[in-house]
């Protein structure tokens, strides 16, 4: 298979993705010398510059490889993620922002996040994303549709694809043929602009066309009207005011119809208001001579699924069979998600079979939809049942012939890969090639990943590198910063270095992450003069360096024991000389290897400059470096009060907290502090059962007293207690 130059072709549908840039730049260029438009269509010149603007794979990893990545990694360099892991980081990210502040996140984070997972052709979790967004009362910019439209495109489906570009496109153009309209508009091209607005999610610029129209155009408003208000209302997240003005057209003597209950209950289904959706379908019933179709069951469905309450969706899904409507792919596809997100992969699989029963084909967003949930779930074993059986639908085909798309196998094998069975997703990627299907740079990006040993990882990783090239791929930044980060694992800077060139002649330039994994590289291996030189060579290319970059460097200074020059390094930080400003690790670093050379003196003063000039709050690891500092010089008053001050603003010790307070209250034969220590390390929640910190509190108080403690806090059954209570100490316990 790898021997195999011309075994595999490139799928242009999956390897090319729209630049919304140059797209939206086009389109406005191509609206001025537009004369007339059908209705509900865009202009052709606008279809036409939206498919031609298109890039690599290579382009397109420039908007993926960002410094996100090592945000993630906390500033400990590891293998670069791969797309669909870059989209799975900002989506948590997302869902933290929501838990921890209880707030909707900014617009800006939910734009990252739609853009990583169109990067990754997630188009499921962008199009999930976009409704999300608008269920939080976000309006999408402009960017954020394109990045839809790109994702619709890329994953073979056009006429979705188109649909999404008219939200975004005519209205526009509908309000500027409205202008330039020599004669008195019509009512029906007021409603066809209104219908387009009502599409964006555009309430506001709705209703002022509806003013215009009854103000200068002198026409009243008819259902159709109504109807493009309402739904601009439900397509921008406010489902209530959709509600409202079904009543409030009655008052124009128009009576609702299906379509605007329809999508009143849409709304509430996108903000995540099941019995809010419930009423109006029920009211719907009730209204005269309307009968709910099954865009409306759908919605109802849809509703109760994202709100988790699969039963409920189950049994919206029976009302619609028992009312004698046949549900659609949308409606069985909603509920099959919905088990799978509640780990219920049994009866998903029924849904599944009840869809063929009726005479429902799965279809592709289906399968792809429900193995993205298998994956980020870690079920590669239902992953696998999933893909096998869209192999035997025969639905999708990601490079002609068999059932299963690129994506779906790119999943599968990012989430093997993540359970650590390497030996099968590199079985299931030849499987893909005996399919027919085309693997792309994900595919690969997973692979290259792999690690079987420290040793072998980087040749195995340039083998796979090789292997896209003899298959016609280009491999884009992202498959190099995963070369790099091998080497970077297994501790060769120098190979990291080589790579870093091989890349610039590849045609593919090296990025931030690039420069910032091959630094860590010489990091981890105290080189910080060749690591300077590699912030040289990238600051000489216009790449500005992160604080994560920078404080890479002072790692490197701490590690070959230049603590000194490492402060001065920060200094200069502070002075703003090299860019970003320091952040808490950057200071932790310093004043922890002060702290170990036995500067205390000179670590505390870094910890005030941090503290009360920069306002910087410590972590738990700035406190626990200058704790061991102190302690470790018999400065345990000192320590002490640092402990009281952690414990105060919250944070919540740990062994490598105790551990050094223990060791120092043990020197200074202190021990009823001892004692009083150890009652509170084992008698919180979780407690701390730390081998290293169980051996030195017996130290200091002796087995007996040991036990005593351990007794009073109910941990004497722990096998760690019961291991610190033997004979002998534990082999490398001082050394922790």
């Amino acid at each position: 298979f790898l021997a195999s130059p011309a075994c595999l072709q490139t799928d242009n549908m999956h390897t090319h993705v729209l630049r919304p840039a140059c797209a939206f730049a086009l389109l406005a260029a191509s609206v001025e010398p537009l004369q007339l438009l059908p209705p509900r269509q865009p202009p052709r010149t606008c279809r036409a510059a939206v498919s031609s603007v298109v890039c690599t794979a290579a382009e397109r990893s420039l908007a993926r490889d960002l410094s996100e990545e090592q945000r993630a990694a906390a500033g400990v360099p590891k293998v670069a993620p791969s797309a669909a892991e870059h989209a799975q980081v900002l989506l948590a990210d997302l869902i933290a922002v929501e838990e921890l502040s209880g707030a909707a996140p900014d617009t800006e984070l939910f734009e990252r996040a739609i853009r990583a997972h169109a990067e990754a052709g997630l188009v499921e979790e962008c199009l999930s994303l976009l409704r999300r967004m608008r269920r939080a009362r976000k309006t999408p910019s402009l960017e954020s549709y394109a990045l839809v439209v790109s994702a619709l495109s890329a994953a073979g489906r056009p006429r979705e694809a188109a649909r999404w570009l008219r939200r975004v496109v005519e209205p526009s153009v509908s309000q500027l043929l409205l202008r330039r309209s020599k004669a008195p508009p019509r009512r029906s091209e007021y409603n066809r602009a209104m219908a387009a607005y009502g599409a964006a999610g555009l309430p506001h610029e709705v209703m002022e066309t509806l003013r215009t129209m009854v103000g200068e155009g002198e026409h009243r408003p008819d259902l159709r009207s109504f109807n493009a208000l309402i739904a601009a209302h439900a397509n921008a997240g406010q489902p209530d005011r959709a509600a409202a003005w079904i009543h409030r057209m009655r008052g124009w003597g128009i009576e609702p119809d299906a379509c605007s209950y329809t999508s009143a209950i849409a709304g509430f289904a996108r903000a995540g208001e099941p019995e809010r959706a419930a009423a109006v379908m029920a009211e719907m019933r009730l209204a005269p001579n309307i009968t709910a179709d099954i865009r409306a069951h759908s919605a109802l469905v849809e509703a109760f699924a994202v709100a988790g309450r699969v039963a409920e969706a189950a049994g919206a899904l029976q009302a619609a069979r028992d009312a004698g409507l046949a549900p659609t792919v949308v409606t069985y596809a909603s509920v099959a998600k919905g088990h799978a997100m509640r780990g219920e992969y049994e009866a998903a699989s029924g849904v599944l079979d009840q869809m063929e029963a009726d005479g429902v084909a799965p279809n592709v967003p289906t399968f792809h939809a429900l193995l993205s949930v298998c994956a980020r779930a870690g079920e590669a074993d239902e992953a696998l049942a999933l893909l096998r059986r869209m192999e035997a639908a025969g639905g999708g085909g990601g490079g002609g012939g068999g059932g299963g798309s690129t994506l779906a196998y790119n999943l599968v094998i990012g989430c093997l890969l993540r359970r650590d069975r390497a030996a099968e997703a590199e079985a299931l990627l030849h499987s893909m090639h005996a399919a027919g299907v085309a693997p792309d740079t994900v595919t690969f990006s997973s692979m290259i990943s792999l690690s079987p040993g420290a040793s072998t990882a980087p040749a195995r990783a340039a083998e796979w590198l090789g292997a896209m090239k003899q298959l016609g791929l280009q491999p884009d930044a992202q498959c190099f910063n995963k070369v790099l980060a091998c080497c970077a694992r297994a501790r060769l800077p120098e190979l990291a270095d080589e790579w870093l060139d091989k890349m610039e002649a590849a045609g593919v330039p090296p990025n931030l992450v690039s420069y910032s994994t091959t630094i860590a590289a010489y990091a981890k291996t105290a080189q910080p003069d060749e690591a300077a030189a590699v912030l040289r060579r990238m600051t000489a290319r216009g790449i500005a360096p992160d604080t994560i970059l920078l404080n890479q460097l002072l790692e490197s200074l701490v590690r070959a024991s230049r603590p000194a020059q490492a402060a001065a390094l920060l200094s200069r930080f502070r002075r703003g000389e090299l860019g970003p400003p320091p952040d808490c690790c950057s200071y932790t670093i310093v004043l922890s290897a002060l702290a170990r050379e036995g500067d205390v003196a000179r670590a505390a003063s870094w910890f005030r400059t941090m503290t009360a000039e920069d306002g910087i709050a410590p972590d738990l690891m700035c406190y626990n470096g200058l704790i061991r500092g102190f302690a470790g010089q018999g400065e345990l008053d000192e320590a002490m009060r640092l402990y009281d001050r952690l414990r105060r603003e919250g944070l919540s010790p740990d062994e490598w907290t105790y551990g050094p307070l223990l060791d120092g209250a043990r020197a200074a034969r202190a021990s009823r502090l001892a004692r009083s220590l150890g009652a509170q390390m084992l008698g919180r929640s979780p407690p701390v059962l730390s081998s290293f910190c169980l051996v030195a509190l017996r130290r200091s108080i002796g087995a007996s007293g040991l036990r005593a403690v351990c007794r009073e806090c109910g941990v004497l059954d722990q096998p760690a207690v019961r291991q610190a209570l033997g004979k002998a100490p534990l082999q490398g316990a001082r050394r922790g």
